[in-house]
């Protein structure tokens, strides 16, 4: 188990870090959800909240230090990515793009008509190596060394006397 844990943490944060950027460069989906919403911040501030939260988690899974709060925020993002996928609005199979020359605001028309399952089935599999790194981090450690210390007790005070 290990090994498996050394392994997805060692992989999970590329993969992170390259969906982060993905958002800055390709949203598509984002697009997707504020057409079918008619939510309008969604592109691209929610867009780019998600990627730098994305990038961020893969910085911090790399240190030791900063690997449970990086397994944390990796759960919190895939989790909501696995969440949107099973709404109406983005659904399993979404658009795989733009045509071109599409503009805000969104009609169906600026969206391909062929889909693809492949963005929710990426979602699980991340969602996947977010546990299996998560586990480990979230587990009380049995290591003495590890194990935080009670800081002395503060001594009695006794009553200053009275004239």
């Amino acid at each position: 188990m290990k090994t498996i844990t050394r392994l997805t943490t060692f992989v999970l944060p590329f993969i992170l870090v390259g969906a982060g950027i993905m958002k800055f460069t390709t949203g598509h989906v984002f697009q997707y959800l504020e057409y079918q919403t008619g939510i309008d911040v969604l592109h691209p501030y929610l867009n780019n909240l998600v990627g730098a939260a994305e990038i961020s988690a893969g910085i911090l899974l790399r240190f030791r230090r900063t690997r449970r709060a990086g397994s944390l925020l990796a759960l919190a993002i895939i989790g909501g990515a696995v969440v949107a996928h099973l709404t109406p609005w983005l659904g399993i199979s979404p658009p795989i793009g733009l045509v071109d020359g599409a503009a805000a605001p969104w009609t169906a028309a600026d969206f391909t008509t062929e889909t693809s399952a492949s963005l929710f089935v990426t979602a699980i599999v991340t969602l996947a190596l977010s546990v299996v790194v998560a586990l480990p981090e979230l587990r009380p450690s049995k290591d003495p060394s590890t194990t935080p210390v009670a800081p002395p007790a503060a001594p009695d005070r006794q009553p200053l006397p009275t004239a």
